[in-house]
């Protein structure tokens, strides 16, 4: 343990207490305070060395800048040319696995929870993760897509109107009917 600092006070410090029949000399905070700044340490000087061979310089990867490719010949048919002229959507390349955020109230939260829970009860599969039970419910909406109608869910509106707070059950009916219609007619 001869590499350890010692504990405690420095050997230098000593407790000089005046008697008692004269005042205390505090001092004054400025003296203190000009004695606990450190002086500023001079600066190393920069050495410029050449990199040793032991240094490996990683190559950066070069960025492509895509430039746009001219739009895909048109078919020829005999529909009109209005017809041909719809927008079309580029779909965007997805590097890796997508994720999205999802603000949830507390609620929502508790809700999530209890369907997870109710899942890797009453499944044969004990660990059921969250995002498998999400993607279930994203699934079953996919599929029942052409069956869902907005048409009776009204704009949401400002926050806390009476529409702002009836739109996640009006969104929620029109799911429940799309579900209900999939199923109905994949039964058929």
């Amino acid at each position: 343990m001869a590499g350890k600092s010692n504990r405690g006070l420095p050997p230098s410090f000593s407790l000089d207490i005046p008697s008692p029949d004269a005042p205390v000399q505090l001092g004054d905070y400025l003296d203190e305070v000009d004695s606990a700044i450190p002086l500023p340490a001079k600066p190393a000087p920069v050495r410029h060395e050449e990199p040793s061979p032991k240094v490996v310089e990683m190559r950066r990867p070069v960025e492509r800048k895509l430039e746009p490719s001219p739009p895909p010949a048109p078919p020829e048919s005999s529909e009109p040319t209005a017809a041909k002229s719809a927008p079309s959507r580029r779909k965007k390349k997805i590097k890796g696995p997508a994720r999205k955020q999802i603000n949830a109230a507390p609620e929502t939260l508790r809700m999530i929870e209890e369907l997870i829970d109710h899942v890797q009860t009453y499944s044969v599969q004990k660990d059921a993760k969250a995002s498998e039970v999400f993607h279930a419910l994203v699934l079953a909406l996919h599929e029942a897509r052409e069956f869902i109608d907005l048409s009776d869910v009204p704009a949401r509106g400002r926050w806390g109107t009476p529409t702002a707070k009836a739109f996640p059950i009006l969104l929620k009916n029109a799911f429940q009917d799309a579900i209900a219609s999939a199923s109905r007619k994949g039964r058929r």
